[in-house]
């Protein structure tokens, strides 16, 4: 047996009195116990766990076993014991004669027959009753009578039975028999609390200790379980500081316990006895750490387990996945577990890893108790306390190498006094900084990160030697002034120096390898010259793993930017002549890789970044001589040549002549804005044709039958426009073929020019623009559509996994390739600047800049990609950034009243497009009866119903009365009858997949979410519709307002 003890075997089993006292109790360990089993497994302490669950002789089910689960990861016989759904079913029994103690001995003496004589078992004893009794000349009641029976028979419980008859006699077994027992009661007594005295018996005489428990709720539960369990374990997370928890802890004094013999004696040594035998403390994980009796080996720490045993990784993985799937909150409930999941996080060999974050954050993000979700984030923040490691590693720097060391001088202030009293981040010390601020940059390189880290690298102190250290410095102590040595830099130490950096600025913080060589990079980028050297190690310890599209973090013009630059700097530096020209901190061919990914993301930013292009102008009813004419056999006018028709005939009199039952009210009026005395000199309305294809300048007459968008008469035939081109301004202008003799072509000037007008005009455009006339092969050149989809606004991470192998990527794609010739047109016109175009635009690119916009809204200014059309209508141009879209479309919410202002465009006032609606309108877009709304809104004020989704009356509007009081969760008088009278329609069926779905607010449009299914329809009366259908539905069916109104474009 000794052989055993030193081996430490440990079962763990739980005993539950499954009473019906214990129904509050009983409700809160369901929650509870799936919790402490999931993490009693993760801690990896235990060989076997089991659940028995005893209630009392008055019920059919005296006990239930769950069998023991084998959760040794090295075992290779395992189970298939599903604890957790055990736990999870236990439930409470009654019986017709049940009494207020209950069957703990028989309990105890079934968990001690199931146990082995090769494992020490650790029992977790959860009561709100006291055991059977012998009460002297009282005896027992009737259930104890039958418990008697039963023990006393020699065969019961594999012959223990008649050990556990006497309750002095079970915790003499438990001590001392030959199965190794340790029982720590966590116990709850809302009455009679002085009978709890026999477990703080029993687990005095098991060397255990009694808890009670304040409240019988989960998470005490899980908290005090999980904290003894680890106190049990010798397991704490190093540097923690000590946990109040929410019960007491007893244990008896002065009192030799070995004079009690049997049961009856027993009442001497509770809180009501003649004997003050125990004491009660609150109870904190330092008490815990002090009196419970703990497994002979502590436990190594889980996090260093993680990283040493591959097959623990697997165990972790999987309970992990366990934990956060039934409730993530049991994760908070004790720093050691933020630790190990730490160190999960930065395994980025697991491939479950990213499954599980993304599954953690979804958990996460579905707490919606307050007091959890604080809870959860106070957990993940200790989780990044890596205060004793720090310490540790900054001891292992022998004394001779402690220097230099870079600190913060306590007694400097780069404070600026201001007039303003509010928060400025730029003004506050960094030692204001949270951890979270700081760790960032593992996630992130944007350029408020940069810019917070930026101000930690100039405020450093550095101190070169013990000799010329400031005294002030020398004499403080570590916790006033903390010194990281350089040397921590160093391979021997593990480089750790720009890991532990922060620690000085948040004590216990710990950059992850990754984010510590990105800082060390910043410092490169700043030119922080003392810690040159140091940022070059880190660098270059870390060049073949920046080209890792495993690593999506990396892969952003932000974290890309700062490489490129880092290496830039170290290449400038080392251009001595000596050095290899690919010398530096990135591999060459990452090099080009990243600036190839960088530029053409910088171009994608900037495909809406305004570029002048120099095109042709446009007359429109422009005033002008008339130029060249040419006589009309027919009418005898002289006619401009932009208008003749095919043998001197003009294009008035070939309409008429093809059209001669044409009502005269229909003909050409050829006497009209014409006289016999025109010459080339005089005036006449210059028009351009509008078809994008054509732009040919040509002469109207007769204006004011031109209703529509000009069109000449060669476009509206479908027929090419014979034109000129004019060699000065590149116009067009019509000049049929049979009216050019004696013409020079190449020489031919327009009637603009020749009046020396304005005839080149700058326009404002952009890429986008641009490329929707003239393709993208000007701006990229993509061979074997090396890239999917370009420029589709995905992230730059995306556009690289996609492209994988990457090796090739830098000869297939090439961001604004020279071409010669290249001609651009804008609108249908040449573009006559084009290589000042694309020099602007890859000064953009290569700077590394985007333009700013201005929001119509709110005047801030944001990139221009990030803003989006007011409303999506044709004519309205302005844009606005997205909060103020959700701030203006979102003020409606159901069960309020309607704002019916904010149903249309802030600026043209009309209603937006239903796209628009869609993305910022909280569902207002296809709220029923809503048109109604609109319509009476001069007389009434209407009000969104919180259960029938519909726009009903509030009440009526009446001048001068002001704005009506706010309604919160309002409520139509029809639903409430209808809820008054219990005929509210809760639920409908899915059309698709018949699945009942409530609809608890909000509009009527509904997407199923079941896998498979996807269904849109319309709760209001259970009809499925295509996805671009089911607002147009709303809109015709029941009332809507939007239906189908799409962005608009220009049309003629």
């Amino acid at each position: 047996m000794a052989d055993m003890r030193d081996k430490e075997v440990a079962d763990l089993l739980i005993l539950v009195d499954a009473t019906a006292s214990m129904t509050s109790y009983l409700e809160a360990l369901k929650q509870s116990l799936p919790q402490i089993i999931s993490i009693s497994a993760l801690t990896n302490c235990f060989e076997r766990i089991g659940i028995l669950a005893y209630r009392d002789y008055a019920h059919n089910e005296l006990l239930h076993w769950s069998g023991w689960m084998t959760c040794d990861h090295k075992s290779q016989q395992h189970n298939n014991v599903d604890l957790v759904e055990i736990a999870g079913n236990l439930h409470v029994a009654r019986g017709d004669r049940d009494d207020h103690p209950e069957a703990s001995k028989t309990g105890l003496a079934k968990a001690y027959e199931v146990m082995r004589n090769n494992a020490k078992t650790l029992v977790l004893l959860y009561a709100d009753a006291p055991p059977h009794i012998n009460k002297g000349s009282e005896g027992y009641h009737r259930n104890g009578r039958r418990e008697q029976e039963a023990l006393l028979d020699p065969q019961s419980y594999g012959g223990y039975g008649p050990l556990f008859a006497d309750w002095v006699s079970a915790a003499k077994t438990l001590r001392d028999g030959e199965k190794m027992v340790q029982v720590i009661p966590i116990l709850h007594f809302p009455y009679r609390a002085q009978e709890s005295g026999y477990y703080d018996y029993l687990a005095a005489m098991t060397c255990g200790a009694a808890i009670h428990l304040h409240y019988s709720i989960p998470r005490t539960i899980s908290e005090v379980t999980v904290e003894v369990l680890l106190a049990w374990m010798g397991v704490k997370k190093r540097g923690a500081g000590s946990i109040d928890l929410p019960a007491v802890l007893s244990w008896y004094k002065d009192t030799d316990l070995n004079e009690v013999n049997v049961e009856t004696d027993l009442a001497a040594f509770f809180p009501s006895g003649n004997v003050v035998a125990s004491q009660r403390l609150a109870l904190t994980s330092i008490l815990l750490e002090e009196r419970l009796p703990k497994k002979g080996t502590p436990l190594q720490d889980f996090a260093r387990t993680y990283k040493q045993d591959p097959t623990y990784r697997d165990t972790v993985t999987a309970h992990l996945r366990a934990i956060i799937e039934r409730n993530v909150s049991a994760m908070s409930l004790n720093p050691v577990f933020g630790s190990l999941w730490r160190t999960f996080c930065n395994d980025r060999e697991n491939a479950n890893r990213q499954e599980l974050l993304d599954l953690f954050g979804l958990k996460v993000n579905c707490i919606s108790d307050k007091v959890e979700r604080t809870k959860m984030k106070a957990w993940l923040e200790e989780s990044y306390d890596y205060t004793a490691e720090v310490l540790e590693a900054i001891a292992t720097v022998p004394e001779e190498l402690q220097y230099p060391c870079v600190c913060l001088d306590p007694t400097l202030s780069y404070q600026t006094a201001t007039k303003d009293e509010g928060e400025d981040e730029d003004n506050c010390p960094i030692t204001s900084f949270k951890r979270d601020e700081l760790l960032e940059l593992g996630r992130s390189c944007d350029h408020r990160i940069l810019q917070r880290l930026g101000r930690v690298l100039t405020r450093l102190t550095f101190v070169e030697s013990a000799d010329v250290a400031p005294s002030h410095i020398t004499a403080a102590g570590p916790e006033t002034v903390i010194k990281i040595p350089i040397a921590l830099a160093r391979k021997e130490y593990g480089r750790q120096f720009w890991r532990l950096l922060l620690h000085i600025v948040v004590p216990g913080t710990m950059l992850d390898s990754r984010a510590a060589a990105l800082l060390g990079a910043l410092a490169l980028r700043m030119g922080v010259q003392p810690l040159r050297l140091a940022a070059e190690t880190v660098m270059l310890s870390w060049r073949d793993k920046w080209n890792d599209v495993e690593v999506p973090e990396t892969w952003n013009v932000s974290c890309l930017s700062l490489l490129l630059d880092a290496d830039k700097g170290y290449q400038d530096r080392n251009n001595d002549g000596f050095t290899r020209p690919d010398a530096g901190l990135l591999y060459r061919e990452d090099r080009q890789l990243f600036k190839s990914l960088v530029d053409y993301k910088m171009l994608e930013l900037n495909l809406d970044t305004t570029l002048h292009a120099r095109v042709a102008w446009t007359p429109q009813k422009t005033i002008m001589p008339i130029g060249p004419l040419v006589l009309c056999k027919i009418c005898q006018y002289r006619r401009s040549v932009t208008v003749m028709g095919p043998n001197s005939v003009c294009g008035m009199c070939c309409f008429n002549r093809e059209n001669p039952g044409c009502p005269d009210t229909e003909k050409a009026d050829i006497h009209q804005y014409v006289a016999k005395s025109d010459t080339d000199l005089t005036n006449a309305y210059w028009y351009e044709c509008n078809v994008q294809r054509c732009r040919a300048q040509y002469i109207v007459y007769d204006v004011g039958k031109l209703n529509v968008r000009p069109k000449c008469h060669y476009c509206r035939m479908g027929e090419i426009a014979p034109a000129l081109e004019c060699s000065k301004c590149l116009s067009k202008v019509i000049w049929p073929y049979e009216y050019r003799y004696g013409i020079d072509e190449a020489a031919f000037a327009c009637v603009g020019c020749s009046q020396h007008r304005q005839t080149v005009t700058d326009i404002e455009s952009t890429a986008k623009q641009l490329c929707a006339e003239n393709g993208q092969d000007w701006l990229l050149t993509n061979l074997d559509n090396k890239l999917k989809e370009p420029f589709n606004g995905r992230s730059l991470f995306h556009t690289a996994s996609n492209a994988v192998p990457l090796e090739d990527l830098c000869a297939k794609v090439q961001i604004l390739p020279p071409q010669e010739p290249l001609h651009l047109t804008l609108s249908g016109k040449r573009v006559q600047n084009t290589a000042e175009v694309i020099n602007s635009l890859r000064h953009w690119v290569y700077q590394r800049r985007t333009e700013s916009g201005i929001c119509s809204l709110c005047f801030s200014t944001s990139r221009k990609s990030t803003l989006r059309a007011a409303c999506g209508r044709s004519g309205c141009l302005q844009q606005v950034c997205n909060s103020c879209l959700q701030g203006w479309y979102g003020l409606n919410a159901a069960g309020q009243i309607l704002n019916t202002a904010a149903l249309h465009c802030p600026f043209c006032r009309r209603a937006p497009a239903s796209k628009t609606l869609a993305q910022h309108g909280m569902g207002v877009h296809a709220v029923a009866n809503l048109c109604n709304a609109v319509k009476d809104r001069g007389e009434w004020i209407y009000a969104w119903c919180t259960d029938c989704g519909c726009a009903r009356r509030y009440m009526e509007r009446v001048c001068a009365n002001g704005a009506p009081p706010h309604a919160e969760r309002w409520q139509c008088e029809e639903c409430r009858d209808l809820k008054a009278e219990g005929k509210v329609v809760k639920t409908r069926p899915c059309p698709g997949c018949g699945i009942e779905t409530e609809k608890i607010s909000g509009c009527d449009h509904i997407e199923c979410e079941v896998p498979g299914c996807r269904v849109h329809w319309c709760f209001h009366c259970g009809e499925a519709k295509a996805e671009e259908e089911i607002y147009g539905h709303m809109n015709e069916a029941h009332g809507g307002y939007y239906g189908d109104l799409e962005e608009e474009d220009e049309h003629d």
